[in-house]
């Protein structure tokens, strides 16, 4: 009995940690989507158009609000150098 029960086991393990292998072909673009553009929300939008994703799916277009423009500032004078220390052996 005891031998029947250490048998199932084993045979139970070894179907679990069988390896799978799996391919998959894909070939052609993927279908054109029809989009209606919506109404323009207000001045300085502008419209970004939708994309296929890295994983095939469609990302909807949308209105990007207007940027923000900040004026640059100075904070105070630093050089800096590259260093590549890390490339040298």
């Amino acid at each position: 009995m005891k031998k029947a029960i250490a048998v199932m086991m084993i045979l139970a393990g070894s179907l679990a940690a069988a390896p799978r292998v799996t391919f998959g072909i894909g070939f052609g673009v993927p279908a054109p989507v029809a989009v209606v553009r919506p109404v323009c929300p207000g001045p300085g939008y502008a419209w970004v158009a939708g994309y296929y994703a890295p994983n095939g799916v469609w990302v909807a277009g949308y209105w990007a609000p207007p940027a923000v423009v900040v004026a640059p500032r100075f904070e105070h004078a630093r050089i800096i150098e590259p260093r590549f220390e890390h490339f040298r052996r």
